[in-house]
């Protein structure tokens, strides 16, 4: 057995994201839309769960969108309704800096996760296509 360990950097977290599980294992096609991609993959929307929701404006069983997926994972940590948030704060004359740290969640990193890939050894495979049994099996 082998083990492939792929770090996840702040900022490609989203694209793993949509790359490994939104869509299954496979590419959306561009331009398709994310529910679409899901729905011709035959995997299900994301839905949105957790005790904290409610502190975040979110509801349990709410479907994830692609905006919020790409907030809270491709720009390290902003609110899922970060866009929503920095267009109420500078309509009111706030600053941009002080914009910016409202749709933040938390501080920052530079890792949001690590990726392990199990994998057999390749002659298990090649055993397998091949047919190859074991004496009396």
């Amino acid at each position: 057995m082998t083990v492939d360990i792929r770090i996840v950097r702040a900022g490609q977290m989203y694209r793993y994201y949509l790359r490994q599980t939104v869509v299954g294992d496979g590419r959306r096609p561009a331009r398709t839309p994310l529910r679409e991609a899901q729905e011709e993959a035959g995997v299900p929307a994301g839905r949105w769960r957790g005790r904290g929701l409610a502190v975040l404006g979110l509801t349990a069983g709410q479907e994830v969108t692609e905006q919020q997926l790409r907030n809270l994972f491709g720009e390290r940590g902003r609110h899922p309704y970060a866009d929503r948030i920095e267009a109420d704060r500078l309509a009111k004359g706030e600053s941009p800096k002080k914009v910016w740290k409202a749709g933040a969640l938390g501080r920052r990193v530079t890792v949001t996760g690590v990726d392990f890939v199990f994998r057999s050894q390749p002659t298990i495979y090649l055993l397998w296509a091949l047919g190859v049994r074991r004496p009396g099996g």
